[in-house]
Parts: C-alpha cells; structure tokens; sequence
C-alpha cells in the first residue's frame, strides 16, 4: 500500500518547473492515493516525479528532526528485565536503565577498565510516592536525533537522560510537578565484587575488588581499580543542580544522595576514569568534573549536548524502505546501531565488540580479555562510509598506538624486522590471548588487516600527514613481516605460505588464503604510498617481485570455488566461512572483477551461513551484487540475532557486532568505491515498492548522493571535497550521461561509456544525469517523516524494537535469559511457536525471564528424548516437569502453569535436571 505525500513536505526551486508530464503523472498519484483513502502510517510512496538533491550543498534535503524521530525506539509500559534497557550515551559513557523502584542504570564508561570489561556501577533514582506508580499512561522514548532518553508519567512526571560532550559525565533531569512527593533518593552502587573474574587480564584483580567510598557537601561517590598498576579504575560520583540535598555512606557498596523534592533538578553523574584523569586521580576528576557541569547548567549543557547529536547525524543519510515495511525495519535498525556505537565511540580506547558501553550484567562479560580484530572489524568498518572517519580513526589508534610494542613483540617472537598484529590483542599491544590459543596464535593476516584500514583513512581523509606518519610506517612493517616469512620455491620461483592459520577455523595449513589476499591487498598500496613519500625505494622491487610470483588462491579441481587453504582441507574448528574473506574485507573481487562468478560460487558454498553473530555473509552479497540476497541476509541476522526489543542481542558471544555488520551491509547495498569507482545502489533488492536514497562518503572524499524510486535511478550528485578525479560506473547502462557541475551548469563531460572519468575542484559540486532526463526534471522535495510512537516488527521473525501499551501474551524463547549451556535451533519445522526453541543437555543449566503479569504458562515440546527440569517462581520452587512423552512429538505444550499472582514483576526460572533435553518453546503471560 502507498499513501500521498503530504504537499507541506515539498518545497519547490524557483529554478526548476515540473514537466507537464511529471505534473500529470503527480496528480495521478494523488488520486490514486485519495480513492485508495490511505493513511499517514502507511509506507512512504514511491514518488519518481521529485528529488531530495540540495545542488548548493551537494547531500540531500532532509528533516533529520523529524525523519529520525520515526525511528525513535519506544516503550509504552516500563521494562523490568535490565537486558531490554534503553541505551543512552554521550560518546565516552552509556547507561542502560530499566524500572525497578524507580529508575536504574548500569553505567559502565568506555576507559573506565580494561577492554571496558567491569562497570562503573549502578544508579537507582526513587521518590516516595513512587515516580513509576499512580500513573495512566506511561511513555519512555529513545530519541536517536537527541541523543536522549526521556521517561512520561501522565503530564506530571518526565526523567529525562542526557549528557555532557567531549565528557564522561552525564545527567539526568527530573520534572516532577506533584503534590505530597516526601522523598527522592539517588543511589550509587556496585553489585558484589568479592568473588570477581578477571575477564579484564588486570594485573592484580584484588585492586578491584577493593571499592571506597566518599560522601560530602559536593556529591557522593564510589571507587575501584585506585591501585590499578596500568592507570586504569574509575568513580562513579554524582552531584544536584537545582535541588537542596544531603549525602552519606549506605555501605562499603554504596552511596546516596538525599534530595529534597522539588518540581525541577537535575543530577549530574560521572563515571571518571583514572586513564583520562590529571595524576591518574578519578575522585579529583570527578568531583572537577561534575562542579564544572554544575556550574554551566543544565539548559546550556543540554542545549551542548543536542547540539552535538545533531551535528553528527548531519554527515550522513540513508533510506532504505520498502512496502512490506521489512526494509523499514532494517533502516530503523541502522540508525540505532549507528547510535548505539557511536555513543561508546569517542573514548580514548574503541568500544569493545562485547561490553561497548551498554550492558546490564554487572562485570559479567565474555571472550573480552582482549579485542579480537575479527569483532572488531566489523562494529568499524562501515563508518568511512557514513563519513564518520572519526570513530574509524579511534579503532585505527588502537593499533597505531602500539606501533613500538608490537614491533618490539615481533623481533621476540619471530626474529623479523616487521610487525606482527596479534589477532587478540590488549590495549596495550599484548599478545597474551592470542599466543596461548591454538586457534590465534599462528594466525598473520591482522596486521594486513589494521594496516588497510589505516590506508583506507588516508584515502577517505586525504590526510597526508596520516600516511606519512602513521598509515604507512605500520604498513611498510606489515610488508616487511610478511616478506621476511613467505616461503620461496627455487624450482618453480613462486613465494608461498608453508604454515599458517586460516583465521580460526583451519589450523597449521599451507597458503591461508587470508594470508595470500593480505599480501595482494597490502602490498601494491605499500608500493604505491612508498613512491607516493619517495620513501623506502630499496624495498619496493623486493614487494613488487613478491606479488609479480606469489602463488596463486587455492582453488577446487575444477577451479570454480576459491578454497581457504591449499587442499585437502584441515579439520574445521572453527564456524567461519574463510574463502569468502577475499570478497570482504579484502576488496579483491566483487562486481566487475573477471572471477565475478567464482566469487559468487564461492559465497553460495560458504560452509556456515550466518552462522554466527558476527557473520560478514550480507556485506559479501552486497559487495558481489546479489542484492536479493544481501536483504534476506540482513533479515536473517536480526531474526536469528536481534532478540531484545531494545535491538540487542542475548548471544553471549557478542553483543555490538552484529549490528555493525548490519551497517556495513546497508552501506555497500547503497554505494560501494572500494576499488575506487563510484557505484549507486549496487545490490539493492528487485522488489518494485523499494525505496532507496543516500548521502554517503566514497573514497576520494566524494559525498555522494542518489535516489533510487519505482527501479529507477535520478541522478548522481557528488560533492567533491579534495579535488580529485572522480570515476563513476554508470547506473543507466550505456545510455547518454551529461556531468554537470552546479555552481555554474557547465557541463564538464558528456559520455554514453560504461564508465564516466572527470576532474573536479575541491568543494564543488557535480550532478551525473541522463541526457534525456536531467535532474531538473524532477521537482525538489525535503524528506521528512512522523515521530514513532509504538513498537515494530519484523514480518516474518520474532525481533522486534520497543513495546506496546499492553503485553504480547506470548513470548518467544528467544527473549529469556540464558546461561552458557543452552542452544537455539531455528527452522524445527515441527509446529513450534516461531519454529524455534532452546534446548540444553545440561544439568543444573538456566533460563529464566522477568515479566508484568498475573499468570503465565510455560510452553515446550514433549518428546522420547527429552528430561525433566524444575520451575522457580520468585525464587520459590514450584514442580519437576516430565517432558519426556512416548509416541509422536508433542509441539506447544502448556507443561507448567500459574495464575492468580499479584499484579507486579515476577522471574521465572526454569532448570535443566537431566542429560536429556530440557528445552523452552515459549512463555503466555496473563497480564
């Protein structure tokens, strides 16, 4: 279905007049539309009549107030489970707040530990009455375009969640015009530390385990990590702007401030870490930093922080819809992901795969002793595109930063004059995790990896100072580690790989064809910036001849398929689809390349699609042109993955990765100029209601923008920033082009190629168009949208962003909390509810969820094979369940139940007492 768009949304030029036709074709629509009697919440019409192309600035014209705010993430009742919080960040700290007693945050600061694997802590705001009770209507809204979190009782009571920027402070404003409010108490707080791990790899766990505490006229506050020998630890600590009130110290654990009511306050918070602090001291920092907030107030602070949110969703701008609405989703997802990494993104270390800055686990983390570049790759690699090189600057640091330790680890290791990039490294350029790991520790190509990275800023930046200091001594080393390990055949005079890991998965094997398309990616860029520098001309012939007798990919008898390594194959050990890397990220094949079609054999014989949540499978579709394929994939990712209504996932093997591949796939479905010509909408879906428009970075440093309506291409604006010559694939075939360039409308070339090459000065501005069809033919139009209020679905899955007024009865598996030893089977095709389950055959294994409700019903198969598990309800015990049942299968059966409760939040806790299966189908909640 379609629905008209509304005249307020279209601003015509007064340089451009619609065409008779467009104007006829323009008041078809509207009838069509006015007849069809559609509403404002029906997808966007496909409108090939108007174009969004602002040819002053060269991006398009958007309302980006207004066409975030549909994306807004909205919980219509309170949320009680604390891994369905809403996330709300400034950069450097996030919170992640529930309700329970009132407002709770997990607050966890980017530097504040290593890796960020503890929490700064826990922040409980009450008042008596209680601000979450004595309400009708109950509203709490993520605002991405903000940046904020904004809670509404009735229209008397709004929390509102925001921060300082350039900061580690945050705040949180309270308007509460109630009569007989007595009471509110701030509380700061860690859960128990006495028994914690060392997920971090700190020195001396016992320092934080040792937490103290200070309370005083200025704020409250609590500290560990003090004695950290590496600099890090943190204090949390907080202040009152607005607000009389008095501070002291609960316990050895907590903190609190007591406020005098009052119809406006605000409270200030920080989660200061040591690393960032003069003298390594948080609790000056913290209490500096929290006075001088304070003291600018929050109006200006806010008005700050606004400010900053928009200025950053101002670089960019992507529409990616569709009629069923599913695309819609997938957009929605794109920019909460956008946010939920940049708001970690702007620290002095990058935001970890795993504990980025959101969480609401406590210290409870996993595989985080180190960043794993794989991971990590994929929260980073989309944000050139976005034209955010910023945030890929951090990741790049993080290497960068080491150059001496690594090159230092490298001559120990290996005896080589070079740099080796330990696939599991700690922020400090350790290779403890890597090293003792069978599955890392002979793996090479991270280095080619971090070093193409570092390349692909300069070419996104034109920052010559970068590659001369930066880029290309860490590539020059990488070039000169793999040459000094290649191995050469003096018969056959090739360089080959004797021994190496392909990645993870295929152990000690000969010609790793990751390290193989390392050396082809590195290597001619080395040469290239090398002479670019006139730097190290000794050591270019060596790299040239190198690449001019490198064995070739090992491939399939017949030669149709790349292989991961030379055969016969290893043991796999590993789930990932190695042979598809030279697809993405390497950059060494895709649409247009002569192996073309090998490539695509290759992708379709991956071994493990979307096997995991960190699967790259819809950025290699997008990148090879399987545009149908590359929308399924996105789908897939977020049905298998996308489990909690805040967009999170319960996949304990990473938490931020998955969405990062979620925006690396939209991008290069968009625009791709890897191989440095400019490509629009090169894997889009053939679905004839698709939607696509844009404005992103190519390399070069070319803003491109383009609309893609009704299957066809507008035009292709590009706004030059360096003056460099642009190469542009033609999206109309062969037919007739014209660049123009808009400061004047002088048209720079005319070509019916394939391909069209033109200069360009710096900042200026230049439309490629059809001949027949200039984009003066269109009318101008701003894009714009209407604010979310509700939650959304994904046709076809279970995910979904945000809550309804009243709860969904049924509760898919997918949305419990589980420990380690559960598994999800997707596509039983038994008759299940969402044709999923979990399952464990583990004893003493646990699932458990919290939920609002007088009753609920707990659903799972019966079969031959399956054991017994017992029910807790509020940590009570209730029953031993039998699940085992002879004969046929049994699908969604009510094997336990409850009714009559107390209205309120109750856990359900379900326990695995067998080797046999114990598994979860779904829970019905009686509300």
């Amino acid at each position: 279905m379609t629905t008209a768009r509304s005249p307020k949304t279209r601003v015509f030029s007064g340089t451009r007049t619609r065409t008779r036709a467009a104007r006829l074709l323009g008041a078809l629509l509207v009838l069509v539309c006015m007849v069809s009697g559609l509403s404002g919440g029906s997808p966007a019409v496909a409108s090939p009549t108007d174009a969004a192309f602002n040819s002053s600035t060269g991006t398009l014209n958007v309302d980006r107030a207004k066409y975030l705010s549909k994306h807004d993430v909205v919980y219509n009742r309170p949320t009680t489970e604390p891994k369905h919080g809403l996330t709300v960040g400034n950069g450097r700290v996030g919170a992640m707040a529930w309700q329970d007693n009132g407002l709770n945050m997990q607050v966890s600061g980017v530097d504040t530990s290593q890796q960020t694997a503890f929490g700064a802590g826990l922040i409980n705001l009450s008042t008596t009455p209680a601000m979450d009770s004595g309400y009708s209507t109950f509203q709490q809204r993520l605002s991405l375009y903000d940046g904020t979190l904004t809670t509404t009782y009735d229209n008397n009571r709004t929390v509102t969640v925001m921060g300082q920027p350039n900061s580690e402070v945050m705040g949180i404003h309270v308007e509460d015009s109630r009569s007989g409010v007595t009471a509110v108490n701030l509380d700061l707080s860690l859960w128990d530390v006495s028994s914690l791990g060392n997920d971090a790899d700190v020195p001396d766990i016992n320092t934080w385990r040792t937490v103290s505490t200070y309370a005083d006229s200025a704020g409250a506050g609590l500290s560990r990590g003090q004695a950290d020998p590496q600099n890090f630890g943190s204090t949390l600590g907080a202040t009152v702007e607005g607000a009389a009130y008095t501070t002291r110290v609960v316990d050895g654990r907590k903190v609190r401030l007591s406020i005098t009511p009052d119809s406006s306050y605000t409270i200030w918070f920080t989660a200061s870490s040591r690393l960032n602090a003069p003298s390594h001291d948080s609790v000056a920092q913290a209490k500096r930093a929290l006075a001088a907030v304070k003291a600018t107030g929050y109006t200006n602070t806010f008005t700050s922080y606004r400010d900053w949110w928009h200025a950053f969703w101002n670089k960019s701008f992507v529409q990616y819809s569709n009629g069923s609405r599913e695309a819609d989703y997938m957009e929605n997802v794109y920019y909460l992901s956008t946010y939920m990494i940049a708001a970690a993104g702007y620290a002095n270390y990058p935001a970890h795969f795993i504990n980025g800055a959101f969480r609401a686990t406590g210290d409870a983390t996993k595989w985080s002793r180190a960043y794993w570049f794989w991971n990590q790759r994929d929260l980073y690699n989309s944000f050139l595109a976005s034209n955010h090189t910023d945030l890929m600057a951090g990741f790049n640091k993080l290497y960068s930063r080491n150059f001496d330790a690594l090159k230092a680890y490298t001559r120990t290791r290996y005896n080589v004059d070079g740099i080796w990039v330990p696939e599991t490294m700690g922020w400090d350029g350790n290779a403890r995790g890597t090293i003792n790991s069978d599955y890392t520790k002979n793996i090479w190509s991270t280095g080619a990896q971090a070093a193409y990275n570092m390349y692909l800023q300069y070419t996104y930046t034109n920052d010559a100072n970068y590659l001369r200091n930066t880029a290309y001594p860490f590539m020059r080393e990488v070039a000169k580690f793999y040459a000094a390990k290649l191995s050469h055949n003096s018969s056959t005079g090739k360089y080959y790989v004797a021994t190496s890991n392909a990645h993870e998965t295929y152990w000690n094997v000969p010609n790793a064809i990751t390290d193989l398309t390392a050396v082809r990616t590195l290597f001619p860029l080395a040469i290239k910036a090398g002479a670019q520098l006139g730097l190290d001309a000794d050591l270019r012939p060596q790299w040239q001849n190198i690449l001019n007798n490198l064995i070739a990919y090992p491939s399939d008898t017949a030669a149709n398929t790349y292989l991961p390594h030379q055969p016969p194959i290893a043991q796999t050990r590993n789930n990932e689809n190695v042979a598809a890397e030279i697809i993405w990220p390497y950059d060494l094949t895709g649409i247009g390349y002569p192996d073309h079609q090998k490539a695509v054999n290759t992708w379709n014989a991956r071994p493990f699609p979307y096997g995991n949540v960190w699967s790259n499978d819809a950025i290699q579709a997008a990148r090879l042109g399987l545009g149908n394929q590359a929308f399924q994939g996105m789908k897939t990712m977020l049905n298998k993955y996308q489990n909690y209504p805040n967009g999170m996932t319960n996949n304990t093997n990473g938490v931020f990765e998955y969405l990062g591949v979620h925006l690396a796939a939209t991008n290069e479905s968009l625009l791709q100029s890897y191989n440095d010509k400019i490509r629009v909408f090169p894997a889009v879906p053939t679905d004839s209601t698709f939607v696509g428009k844009f404005s992103l970075l190519a390399k070069g440093g070319f803003m491109v923008s383009s609309e893609r309506e009704a299957g066809e291409v507008k035009y292709v604006g590009l706004k030059s920033q360096f003056g460099n010559a642009a190469r542009v694939v033609n999206p109309w075939g062969t037919q007739e082009v014209r660049v123009r360039r808009t400061s004047d409308n002088a048209v720079v070339t005319t070509s019916s190629s394939a391909e069209i090459t033109f200069n360009t000065g710096a900042n200026q501005v230049y439309v490629v168009e059809r001949t027949a069809k200039p984009l003066s033919s269109y009318s101008q139009t701003t894009l714009t949208g209407t604010a979310n209020q509700g939650m959304k679905s994904l046709a076809g899955t279970s995910s979904t962003l945000g809550s309804n007024g009243t709860a969904d009865p049924m509760v898919n598996n997918t949305a419990l909390t589980y420990d380690n030893n559960w598994h999800l089977t997707n596509s039983r095709g038994y008759g299940d509810f969402n044709d999923d389950t979990h399952h464990s055959n583990t004893v003493d294994a646990v699932a458990s969820y919290t939920f609002n409700g007088t009753g609920i019903q707990y659903l799972s198969e019966r079969n031959g094979d399956m054991g017994t598990v017992d029910v807790y309800l509020d940590n009570v015990f209730q029953a031993t369940v039998n699940l085992r049942a002879d004969g046929a299968r049994q699908v969604q059966q009510v094997v336990w139940q409850k009714q009559g409760l107390t209205r309120g939040s109750h856990t359900i806790r379900i326990v695995n007492r067998s080797t046999s299966v114990g598994m979860v189908d779904a829970l019905r909640i009686t509300p």
